[in-house]
């Protein structure tokens, strides 16, 4: 980070916002490149981030996020419509974590949650009708009582 803000303040915000350094103005140019030196030094040997999985089994069918399509247990593809396949998206990367009703909708539909609002609970009935074996006993997509949702993945 490259700032005039020179207070002991400043600077601990900054670190804490995940900046890898704090140099203020006036900065000496040989001090800023010895110090982006260093840091690419550091990163040099670091790990290469793990590849995202771009198929994930959700109940009986696999959902392709690169291809933005379900396919099914017969083998048809199946397209979602685009509220679908956020949502879905959403509760497949984040795995066994009870997610909200009103964060599942600002995140999949960009908006904020009216009162007695059941979009959400509506494109999840949707889903399950697709994925689950008995979508009355779901296994996949999981209620959670008074919070909202959760992706619980198949253990086989």
């Amino acid at each position: 980070m490259l700032t005039a803000a020179d207070d002991t303040v400043d600077r601990v915000v900054g670190l804490e916002s995940g900046a890898d350094d704090y140099v203020t103005k006036p900065f000496e140019p040989r001090e800023l490149l010895a110090r982006i030196k260093a840091l690419l030094r550091r990163s040099a040997g670091a790990a290469e981030p793990p590849q995202l999985l771009t198929e994930h089994r959700v109940g009986t069918a696999l959902l392709n996020l690169e291809r933005r399509v379900l396919v099914l247990a017969d083998g048809t593809e199946e397209k979602l419509a685009a509220s679908e396949f956020d949502l879905l998206a959403l509760l497949v990367r984040h795995p066994n974590r009870p997610l909200t009703r009103d964060w599942l909708l600002e995140q999949a539909a960009h908006r904020e949650a009216e009162a007695f609002d059941r979009a959400i609970d509506n494109r999840i009935m949707r889903l399950r009708r697709k994925v689950e074996v008995d979508p009355s006993k779901p296994q996949a997509i999981r209620s959670v009582r008074g919070v909202g949702y959760m992706f619980t993945p198949a253990t086989d």
